[in-house]
C-alpha cells in the first residue's frame, strides 16, 4: 500500500480513541456530574427535557463508547485486518448517529 494511505489509517485509528473517550467523557458528565448539557444529539443540539433523556443517551454512548474502544483493542490485541476494524468502527458510529437522531426526533414529537 501506499504509504499515505498508511498514515491516513494510523490517524483514523487513532481517531476512534478519541471518539470513544468523547462518547466516554459524555457517559461520565450524565451519570456522575448530573449535567443535562451533555443530554445532546452527535452535533451538540439538546435533546427535549434533559432529565427525561438522559438515560437515553446515556445508554447510547456508553454502548458505541464501549463498542468503539473494544474494536480499537481488537486492532491490537488479535491484529484484525484495515477492512475489518474500518467496517466495525463505522457500523458503530453510524448506530451512534442513528440511534442518538431516532431520540431526539422522539423528543420532538413527544414534547408538549
Amino acid at each position: 500500500m501506499e504509504v499515505w494511505f498508511m498514515w491516513l489509517a494510523r490517524l483514523m485509528f487513532l481517531g476512534i480513541f478519541l471518539m470513544a473517550g468523547g462518547m466516554l467523557f459524555r457517559v461520565w458528565a450524565i451519570a456522575v456530574r448530573k449535567d443535562d448539557r451533555y443530554v445532546a444529539d452527535w452535533r451538540g443540539r439538546k435533546i427535549g427535557d434533559g432529565r427525561t433523556w438522559a438515560t437515553t443517551v446515556l445508554a447510547v454512548n456508553v454502548f458505541c463508547g464501549v463498542g468503539l474502544l473494544g474494536v480499537g483493542v481488537s486492532v491490537l490485541l488479535l491484529g484484525l485486518e484495515l477492512t475489518t476494524w474500518m467496517g466495525l468502527a463505522a457500523f458503530v458510529l453510524w448506530t451512534y448517529y442513528f440511534l442518538l437522531q431516532l431520540a431526539s426526533q422522539r423528543a420532538k414529537r413527544l414534547s408538549p
